[in-house]
């Protein structure tokens, strides 16, 4: 009897295909993910996506990479898009294009509902190659109640406005000669740098991106009004980690940068005062970078499970999962019809300068995809912006000998 119920399992099991979904998420939105997924294996019963967090980005990038060259990678998974670039040379992965054009794929005006800054952030070529997974937008947090107080009725515009604002907030309350309360506090932060290098009319790399444009003026400018803020004006201080987060929360200081998801987790800490979100302020132009991970089909995945995962992602990227999906994240919708449902007006009423953060989708920017920058970012980060603001190297010598690294980094194929 035992065996003939086990046989007839294993039959059931058999018409049920297997998707592998290798990702990151964790925490609450770990547990945003997989309410979404256990929705989509009840409404799909023939389908069962499998999910599995790796915990970090380097673990899944490593894993990625070993299941490659084992020729077992997962169906699916959560990249980058410098990673793209590499897997795309090794010939690993299997264009979404194939699924959106094909028999069960979108309509033109569905492809046309994506943000333009989504289309462009996956296509290569010509032709889609991932589709947007776990989007998000860089966003200034604001104390609202501090605001009020000194008279501020909005968040800055330019970075000038942004000093400026900074200034009148920094107090020193028990006349000690040290602020208890910042403008604004940061880690070392290659994001920071290049919004505002970008605002001030700059660019990280060449547009081939095969050399670092950096090291020029408008790099020299924006890093020395970032160390300006620090050591010249002494309105903000270097942090690591979230430990501007934390601050912030607790009243300490009044401005941070962060990405549209700080927001849930910002909001979840339960600060005492009225939480404002804005998009970061502007130079000679007005600049966002989008963030975040897209999401890729591995071509040594079998054609079954390859389709499933197609109707999985095409169910993802519905107007209604999508709001439900930023809702409960503070990720950014990648459709322009999500707008238009009535939770998600509810939701931009709830979220005061949220509207403007979203709106920054139209003028927002992608970070290079060349596989150099993998390491590029770091070394920027490490030897060209973190020696001047912590060990007082000069802008014009940190900048220049990390342009020569990125350089050979850039130079090198993954």
């Amino acid at each position: 009897m035992l065996i003939i119920l086990l046989a007839g399992c294993s039959k059931r099991d058999d018409k049920v295909t297997e998707v592998k979904f290798w990702h990151v998420m964790g925490g609450p939105l770990g547990k945003a993910l997989n309410e979404l997924i256990d929705e989509f294996n009840e409404e799909n019963p023939n389908i069962h996506i499998t999910s599995v967090s790796m915990g970090n980005y380097q673990a899944l990038t490593q894993k990625i990479m070993a299941s490659i060259l084992a020729r077992n990678p997962p169906t699916i998974a959560q990249v980058y898009e410098s990673w793209t670039t590499s897997l795309m040379q090794a010939d690993a992965i299997q264009p979404i294009e194939d699924f959106i054009r094909g028999e069960e794929g979108l309509k033109e005006e569905e492809i046309s509902d994506i943000f333009p800054v989504f289309i462009k952030d996956n296509t290569w070529n010509g032709r889609f190659i991932t589709a947007p997974f776990n989007k998000s937008v860089v966003a200034y947090f604001y104390n609202m109640d501090m605001f009020e107080k000194e008279g501020i009725e909005k968040f800055p515009d330019t970075w000038d406005e942004f000093l400026r604002v900074a200034e009148r907030l920094t107090k020193d309350i028990d006349g000690d000669g040290e602020p208890d309360i910042w403008g604004t506090a940061f880690p070392v932060n290659a994001g920071m740098f290049a919004q505002i290098l970008h605002a001030k009319g700059g660019k990280i790399l060449s547009p081939d991106e095969k050399q670092p444009d950096f090291q020029n003026k408008e790099g020299i400018d924006a890093l020395r009004f970032i160390y300006d803020l620090i050591y010249t004006h002494k309105v903000a201080y270097l942090t690591t980690g979230y430990e501007h987060q934390d601050d912030f929360i607790a009243g300490n200081v009044a401005m941070i940068s962060g990405t549209s998801v700080s927001y849930s987790f910002i909001k979840e800490a339960k600060p005492s005062f009225r939480i404002g979100v804005a998009p970061p302020p502007g130079d000679k132009e007005k600049v966002v970078f989008i963030m975040g991970t897209n999401v890729t089909i591995f071509r040594n995945s079998g054609e079954k499970e390859k389709e499933a995962a197609w109707k999985f992602i095409k169910w993802f990227i519905s107007k209604e999962i999508q709001a439900r999906w930023v809702i409960k994240t503070g990720y950014v919708p990648v459709r322009k019809s999500t707008l238009e449902l009535p939770e998600i007006k509810q939701h931009l009423q709830n979220v005061p300068g949220l509207k403007d953060v979203w709106a920054s989708l139209d003028y927002a920017l992608i970070e290079p995809r060349t596989p150099g920058w993998l390491v590029g970012r770091r070394l920027l980060s490490d030897v060209g912006i973190e020696p001047v603001l912590r060990g007082g190297m000069a802008i014009e010598e940190s900048l220049a000998r990390c342009a020569k690294e990125v350089e050979r980094a850039l130079a090198l194929q993954y």
